[in-house]
């Protein structure tokens, strides 16, 4: 079963750089921008996630 895409992006903070290029195996390029990058889709979620350089941002919601 392939897993669905989040619902709402997920925000990595980037340890090592305030800007860089990441190009995925498929060609999409992203950037870090301040030393974040929104990561919407699974194939960039997972890659960010194999990587020690980034660390996911916690989500902050509001109180209701």
């Amino acid at each position: 079963m392939a897993k669905a895409a989040p619902k709402t992006p997920i925000v990595f903070r980037d340890t090592a750089f305030k800007s860089r290029g990441i190009v995925l195996a498929d060609g999409t390029m992203h950037r870090v921008v301040q030393g974040h990058i929104t990561a919407a889709s699974p194939e960039l979620i997972a890659h960010l996630d194999r990587h020690a350089e980034f660390e996911r941002v916690p989500v902050v919601r509001a109180a209701a």
